[in-house]
């Protein structure tokens, strides 16, 4: 959630600047990280999702599309946070299974100006999403449910977006089949950020998941309703004067060649292709001046921004208080479930002596230096990171600040097990990097532990959304523990 009082303090910067009329949207998937939520895990991530609406209501947020993962804890859920969400929630495809009515608003339309916009919300229908027997819902297909919607829509508005969480080769089709649908903000939780790209006639874009940047799109809207861009003729003599340089390349190789080497020459093949990748802008940019041209009309133009949220942004205050109030909430929530698990049972699954993690404490008198040595890193205080933060107890860190995995070993797949580790796995210890050494410890075998972790690892946690600068090669170096005299 840290994301999102900078994300609000950039949003005010913005209305600040530009005293235009604009739109605040998502394309869904916002409440849940993954489509489904284990029972541990479902109440801490609840409050999480209650703190984010409400950091959305106070950013005053236009509309959000609903999204596969913003079911993860269930329908009615959904549905009682729609009702304290100040701004729709929309899914034209989302609807009563008896009667075939819509469960949330389908689209929404608003003047900007002197311009009519129409939002649609779309949810991903892949077969992935499975309702319970006493939830009367049901989601539709878009061929079933979109031709309609935007055939009325475009009748009374002058832009249409479709918000959409479909992976980009579906939203392409949309984009081919409905080319009155203008622009697609997309929010396919397998992508990151994706520049605009015109597809048939429509604009389609994507800000990357988990809050790491805020897309912000200027656009010049025009009567035309056609997408161009400023610069198209100087841009057309730019790549003009690339293809006769290219063009010269060519001909001097195949000057100085003999024909039949030209195919297994790689620059030669590579200046070809790059020759035809120009022919094709060369001729789309042509037909654009020809069409502007013949139509009297300008087409409409857009300037796009993925704005990064860095951490040394400033954070807006109110939001702010919401984040923080709500991770208090969170880690609260995490040690009562830690107290209740104590008083209803001894758990004898978290005797140290029974579990494969042993604790570095076992490794020490062996590995005096390597421990040492590890006892200085970030991996060695990681648990008393969380914990100066009050964020010990909460589920959605606590993973990657202990020992309790490695590849497909884990303590329990009981995720409200790790809120009550002994203290010799409360950090990140050998064991996360080299396996389990309990066999290791009573045998002495060396094949029983592994010596160098590989990436997937250091990926478990050290993902492009938690770290985004972490570089495998460069550092395993950085905290590889030194060799054994």
């Amino acid at each position: 959630m840290g994301g999102l009082s900078k994300k609000a303090y950039q949003l005010e910067k913005i209305r600040g600047l530009h005293e235009l009329p604009g739109l605040t949207l998502d394309g869904g998937n916002l409440l849940f990280k993954q489509q489904r939520l284990s029972p541990g895990l479902l109440q801490q991530a609840k409050i999480t999702a209650a703190g984010i609406i409400d950091s959305y209501n106070s950013m005053k947020y236009d509309a959000v599309a609903v999204g596969k993962n913003d079911l993860a804890a269930g329908l009615s859920f959904l549905q009682n946070q729609s009702a304290r969400s100040e701004f729709p929630w929309l899914s034209v495809n989302l609807v009563r299974k008896s009667d075939q009515g819509p469960l949330f608003s389908a689209a929404l339309i608003r003047r900007m100006g002197n311009i009519s916009v129409g939002v649609i919300g779309l949810t991903a229908h892949d077969g992935s999403i499975q309702f319970g027997e006493n939830e009367d819902a049901e989601l539709l297909p878009w061929q079933e449910v979109l031709p309609d919607i935007v055939t009325d829509l475009t009748e009374k508005c002058d832009l249409l977006i479709l918000l959409s969480n479909n992976v980009s080769n579906e939203n392409e089709k949309i984009a081919e089949a409905l080319p009155d649908i203008h622009m697609i903000i997309q929010s396919s939780p397998r992508s990151g950020n994706i520049a605009p790209k015109l597809t048939n006639k429509s604009l389609i874009v994507q800000t990357g998941k988990q809050g790491k940047y805020l897309g912000w799109m200027l656009i010049n809207w025009q009567k035309s309703k056609t997408w161009g861009h400023t610069g198209a003729a100087k841009e057309l003599a730019t790549k003009k004067r690339e293809l006769d340089g290219i063009s010269g390349r060519i001909s001097r190789i195949e000057r100085h060649e003999r024909k039949q080497d030209l195919p297994a020459n790689a620059n030669y093949q590579k200046l070809l292709a790059a020759r035809e990748t120009l022919f094709s802008e060369i001729i789309f940019l042509e037909n654009e001046l020809h069409d502007l041209k013949e139509s009297g009309l300008t087409f409409s133009t857009f300037e796009n921004h993925f704005i990064p949220l860095e951490v040394n942004l400033p954070d807006q205050p109110d939001v702010k208080k919401i984040v923080e109030t709500t991770k208090l909430s969170v880690n609260q929530a995490g040690r009562n479930q830690a107290e209740e698990s104590a008083i209803s049972s001894a758990m004898p699954e978290l005797q140290l002596e029974k579990l494969p993690f042993t604790g570095w404490e076992t490794c020490a008198p062996c590995h005096s230096a390597q421990t040492s040595f590890w006892r200085k890193t970030g991996h060695a205080s990681a648990y008393q990171t969380l914990a100066s933060e009050e964020q010990q107890f909460n589920l959605d860190c606590l993973p990657c600040h202990v020992t309790g995995e490695y590849k497909d070993i884990r303590i329990s797949n009981n995720d409200t097990v790790l809120l009550s580790l002994p203290a010799q796995l409360q950090q990140v210890g050998c064991e996360v990097c080299h396996g389990p050494g309990r066999n290791h410890a009573a045998t002495r075998d060396t094949n029983a532990i592994f010596r160098k972790p590989d990436i997937s690892i250091c990926t478990r946690c050290h993902t492009a959304e938690r770290d985004e600068n972490f570089k495998y090669d460069n550092d395993i170096e950085l905290i590889a523990c030194p060799a054994s005299k």
